[in-house]
Order: C-alpha cells, then structure tokens, then sequence
C-alpha cells in the first residue's frame, strides 16, 4: 500500500472514530432534552385537560363577561401597559444601575 492510500485509511478510520465519539455525544445530550421535554409534556397535558373542562370553560366566559361589563377589562389594559413600561424602563435601566457600560442582548 502507497503511503498516500495509507495516509487517506488512518484518516478515515481517525474521522469515523470521531464521528462516533460525536455521535455518542449528541445522543447523550437529546437524552437529557428528552427527560426535560417529558416534564414539559406532563405539565401541557395537565394544562390542556384542565383548560378543556367545562367548568373551567364556563368560569372563563363568565369572568369575560363580568370584567367586561364592570370596566375590568380597561384597568386589565391600563395595567398591561403600565408592566410594559416598566419592563422596558428596567431594562433600558439594568446596565447603569449593575455598573455595565454594554446593554443587554434581549
């Protein structure tokens, strides 16, 4: 065998090992993400039943329309916006009050 035919076979025995060495890796990794998406799909489901039970239903309607017809739902909104502002004014604010000259991703 010609030293380039063996130089090209130590090369590619030497990638396929690290393409197992990767593959094992990103296998342990989805199984870490699949333990944490179970939880996630426990709570959805949890969620999911308890937002499709009638009564649950019937109470969301029902609090509709009683904030609706007692200006709930502007104050809701006038709150909303408040947060909002609040939300932006901190993080507009954060960098300076942390001591950070560079604002935040985000």
């Amino acid at each position: 065998m010609s030293d380039r035919a063996h130089d090209l076979a130590e090369r590619r025995a030497s990638l396929l090992l690290r393409c197992a060495v990767q593959r094992r890796a990103i296998a342990s990794e989805v199984g870490s993400i699949e333990v944490r998406l179970a939880t996630v799909d426990r709570v959805a489901g949890a969620a999911r039943a308890v937002a499709s039970h009638p009564a649950v239903v019937i109470a969301g309607v029902a609090a509709t329309v009683v904030l609706a017809r007692t200006r709930g739902v502007r104050v809701i909104g006038h709150a909303l916006v408040l947060i909002t502002g609040v939300r932006k004014l901190v993080r507009l604010l954060g960098p300076v009050f942390r001591g950070s000259s560079s604002p935040e991703n985000g």
